[in-house]
Formats: structure tokens, C-alpha cells, sequence
């Protein structure tokens, strides 16, 4: 049986730190953003160690937050039907 636990744990890391990176502009801003010196980012996107997690939460929200579309607002959009019943007649 695989163990999963290390290498997909940082794998989710490394590529969620590098992706903060290019959205950023540099490794060296990513450092700055997250008030850690630059040989820590370094180990984190090469896998040879994991960030803490808020620091992580802070990296996640940030892509969440530079990578959603302006228009929308998950908590509040209503989901359009994609039946072609009336209104009238859907379940």
C-alpha cells in the first residue's frame, strides 16, 4: 500500500508556493509577502520542507483571491438552471 502522506502533502505545497510566486512577480516578492527570508521559499517550492500552516492558508487565500473573476461572488451567485422545462415545471 502507497503512503501518500508525504509526498502529496508537499507536492500541494511546493506547487501552491510556486503559483503564489508568478502571481506575485518573483520568489523574492513571495519572501516579502509572507515576511520570510528567501532561502525559506526556496525550501518550500523545492519539497525539502513544509511551510507552516498559516503561512500556507495565507499562500491558498492568496490565489484563491488573484485568480477568481471579479463577477463573481461564489456565497451569493444563485446557480443558473440548465433545464429547458419552464420554471413552472422543474423539480
Amino acid at each position: 500500500m502507497a503512503d501518500y502522506s508525504g509526498t502529496v502533502t508537499v507536492s500541494v505545497h511546493s506547487r501552491a508556493l510556486q503559483r503564489a510566486a508568478e502571481l506575485l512577480g518573483g520568489r523574492e516578492k513571495l519572501a516579502h509577502f509572507l515576511a520570510v527570508p528567501l532561502a525559506d521559499i526556496t525550501r518550500w517550492i523545492a519539497g525539502t520542507a513544509k511551510p507552516p500552516q498559516p503561512l500556507f492558508l495565507r499562500v491558498v487565500e492568496f490565489i484563491i483571491d488573484e485568480t477568481t473573476p471579479p463577477e463573481s461572488d461564489a456565497a451569493g451567485d444563485t446557480p443558473q438552471a440548465n433545464d429547458c422545462a419552464p420554471a413552472e415545471r422543474r423539480y
